[in-house]
């Protein structure tokens, strides 16, 4: 394949057409701190390669990290679609007039707006009235529904955004169903699928003197839309879905690759690094994580498998040639930004290296 630019964006010459800017990862986020100082580290890097556009349903009441993460993706020029109406968590019981009085105030308070998309949950407690005002308030821009629910009892509520510039329509509830995809032309209809990507219960109980490693099959997304295209394809990325999850045990970490050959041949998958629990109580934390670094090192020489190399990658590898292991929040924050450059490099061609 050859390679050229195309609006400064890279684009390769003989990959489907997707891959010169028409995106297709739809990362769904939660707002939480690890996951925005991620994205902003990566911000540049997915705005250039054109394949990635965040959605983020935020959990949090606190405007201050989204704010700033929602400003550096409009400078950059990366799109991100933007929940308006949250309701989960600290949003529980708000009622979705008010939760779409806090959206409205984020969104409002941007100095400008043209990446930033306003995106409206359409769930069964989403009034007539909300839809409208969520209409009339963003007339003539793009925006973008989430739909929680199964979508047929939810269809009188889409007709009040006809007239508006819908570009996207997410699912959680489960595929789209193909009876309603006329009715919802030209958006863009898409999936966000609940992966599995907790760690094995069998290495949460790594005993003394031993080292697990577990390698699992994550999904074909990736290589699935590079073969035949579609409308995009979602996931809660490779942290747990639940914003509420925990990041594993102490001294551990886990990471996507794409595996080359095999059954799971051009699969994403996740390897976990748990270390053994033999070292003292005053540095068991430390210790773990320093060979779970040492694990990882080694993994990256195997032929068959490609972990990119992205920069979460030489973070990992500097701490570990440095002998200084990233704390867990910085830790579970580099996994993020991996997921999301190494999704990025496979859509737009950069990954494999050739």
């Amino acid at each position: 394949m050859n390679r050229q630019t195309k609006g400064g964006v890279l684009c390769i010459i003989g990959a489907p057409v997707n891959s010169c800017g028409e995106p297709m990862y739809f990362p769904y986020l939660h707002g939480m701190q690890k996951e925005m100082l991620a994205l902003r580290q990566s911000v540049a890097l997915l705005a250039a390669e054109g394949q990635v556009q965040p959605v983020i349903e935020p959990v949090r009441h606190v405007l201050a990290s989204l704010r700033h993460t929602l400003q550096v993706c409009e400078v950059e020029g990366l799109p991100v679609w933007m929940v308006v109406n949250p309701m989960l968590q600290e949003f529980i019981g708000v009622g979705a007039m008010t939760a779409l009085g806090w959206g409205r105030h984020l969104l409002n308070a941007m100095p400008t707006r043209h990446h930033v998309r306003p995106t409206l949950l359409l769930h069964s407690g989403v009034t007539v009235e909300v839809v409208r005002l969520f209409a009339q308030s963003y007339v003539g821009q793009p925006v973008g529904v989430v739909m929680t629910e199964p979508p047929l009892p939810l269809m009188p509520l889409f007709e009040c955004l006809r007239g508006v510039q819908l570009e996207l329509v997410l699912f959680k509830h489960g595929p789209p169903p193909v009876d309603l995809q006329a009715a919802m032309a030209p958006a863009r209809l898409v999936w966000v699928e609940p992966l599995e990507a907790a760690m094995p219960d069998a290495l949460r109980r790594v005993g003394m003197g031993r080292f697990l490693q577990e390698r699992q099959f994550f999904s074909d997304a990736v290589s699935r839309f590079l073969e035949v295209g579609g409308h995009g394809f979602s996931d809660y990325t490779s942290l747990p879905s639940s914003p509420l999850a925990g990041g594993g045990p102490t001294g551990c970490f886990h990471l996507a690759f794409q595996q080359d050959g095999g059954p799971m041949d051009r699969a994403l998958c996740l390897e976990f690094f748990v270390a053994e629990r033999r070292f003292p109580p005053e540095r068991l934390a430390e210790a773990r994580f320093s060979r779970a670094l040492e694990r990882f090192h080694l993994a990256l020489d195997r032929p068959d498998a490609c972990f990119g190399p992205t920069e979460a990658v030489r973070r990992f590898v500097n701490c570990h040639i440095r002998g200084v292991p990233p704390t867990q929040a910085l830790a579970r924050q580099w996994q993020l930004m991996h997921h999301l450059e190494l999704v990025s490099g496979l859509l737009s061609g950069r990954f494999p290296p050739h």
